[in-house]
């Protein structure tokens, strides 16, 4: 027979147990989140995954809100008309909030809420970057100007943050193209005073740390008169060979070259031919070829460019080498009682002496002070050496006469006063 104190012992126990385990177990049921606060920073474009893990929700519910106290989900339901947003549940105690194809626009607060009382509120930060962007239609595009002009390229970006742009100018070189960096960090770049040298294509790189960067290529063309620049001012040759004249055009646009000869323009025939060839950007080579030389061909010719901007031109001289040969020989023979020695021609006696002495072309194409010193010095000490025995004229030790020694300063005066002037 059982014991009824017993019985009533157990039971008390039973019902202290179920007391304690209730109020104890009502506790732990308490909804509770992980954290109360939480930043989240997603690329635009990206899915932005808004955490929120409840401990013990029981029968609680669970729902988002944006910082505008709209309502957005309800437990795992999605209430507005945003195919964009959903909630996940990756595991039991999760409900978090994913907004896919994020927009800066939806950039700020969103409140995790439980229905307790009061309401309980895990507020998420969201950040949205936006990578940096080109507005092209507000942007420089490849453009044409005149030498000496300025040059204004604009690359207006947007990006969040504010990105930082970087100018390069791309150089072409034999081998391959090279990336300067030049100026400052802006979306203005600023050329001053514009020179054929500045054509080329500019880029602007816009960076603000969210990958991936923005760029935009701006050509730049600079139009410039014609320079003619010749390789020879003389060349001779043989009557009956053939010989080729050459001059170089840099110029933009490239628009009228041609070679002359007695004021008279060259066109193609059995006797001439006219070529053209392409060395580098906005530079020709214009070669003249001439077939089987008469007498007649020989003399000066001149090469010309011209465009809307202006014209340029060189000229040289083409003479009879076997001639040349001839006098010089001539004159090497000279005692020192000869006579001056004289052509039939005196043009081709300077023609000789010219070449005997060639000009130095200096950098500009133009004959340095130092040449035209040297070529004169030389000249009259020729002649006083022919001349001072017959004459009975009193050389000095360098080989000039008192009168020759002033003309020839009054040569180096005039030198230097026209550097002075021009």
């Amino acid at each position: 027979m059982t014991n009824p104190c017993r019985m009533d012992l157990e039971c008390l126990a039973l019902s202290l147990f179920l007391i304690w385990f209730t109020s104890s177990d009502g506790q732990n049921l308490t909804p509770s989140f992980d954290v109360p606060f939480m930043n989240v920073t997603v690329r635009e474009g990206m899915t932005a995954i808004l955490p929120c893990s409840v401990k013990n929700l029981g029968k609680h519910q669970v729902i988002w809100t944006d910082q505008w106290s709209t309502l957005l989900t309800f437990e795992d339901r999605r209430i507005i008309d945003d195919e964009r947003l959903s909630v996940e549940r990756p595991y039991t105690r999760d409900w978090n909030l994913h907004i896919r194809a994020a927009k800066h626009s939806d950039q700020g607060g969103y409140n995790c809420q439980i229905n307790t009382t009061p309401v309980k509120i895990k507020t998420v930060h969201l950040k949205v970057q936006v990578p940096a962007k080109i507005n092209h239609d507000v942007s420089s595009e490849d453009i044409t100007v005149r030498e000496g002009d300025t040059v204004t390229l604009i690359c207006n970006v947007s990006g969040i943050p504010t990105p930082t742009i970087t100018w390069y100018r791309h150089r072409i070189t034999d081998d391959d193209v090279e990336k300067e960096r030049i100026g400052m960090s802006g979306e203005v770049l600023l050329i001053h005073n514009v020179t054929r040298y500045c054509g080329d294509t500019y880029e602007c790189v816009a960076f603000n740390g969210v990958p991936p960067a923005a760029n935009r290529l701006i050509k730049v063309t600079v139009d410039f008169p014609p320079e003619v620049r010749l390789p020879n001012k003389r060349i001779g040759q043989v009557m009956g060979k053939e010989t080729i004249l050459e001059c170089m055009i840099t110029a933009n646009p490239l628009e009228i070259s041609y070679w002359s000869w007695k004021g008279q323009e060259i066109q193609n025939s059995a006797k001439h031919r006219i070529e053209l060839y392409n060395d580098a950007d906005n530079t020709i080579t214009l070669s003249l070829r001439i077939r089987v030389l008469d007498k007649e061909d020989f003399g000066e010719y001149t090469c010309s460019a011209s465009n809307i901007l202006g014209g340029d031109s060189e000229s040289m001289v083409l003479y009879d080498y076997k001639a040349y040969r001839q006098l010089m020989m001539t004159t090497s023979t000279t005692t020192t009682t000869t006579t001056e020695p004289t052509t039939t021609d005196p043009r081709l006696r300077w023609q000789v002496e010219d070449q005997r002495y060639p000009p130095h072309v200096g950098p500009n194409g133009h004959n340095t002070d130092y040449d035209v010193i040297h070529r004169v010095t030389t000249m009259i000490n020729q002649r006083n050496q022919i001349y001072s025995s017959s004459k009975g004229r009193p050389v000095t030790s360098t080989g000039t006469s008192g009168r020759d020694a002033c003309h020839i300063y009054s040569v180096l005066t005039l030198v230097f006063i026209f550097r002075i002037v021009l």
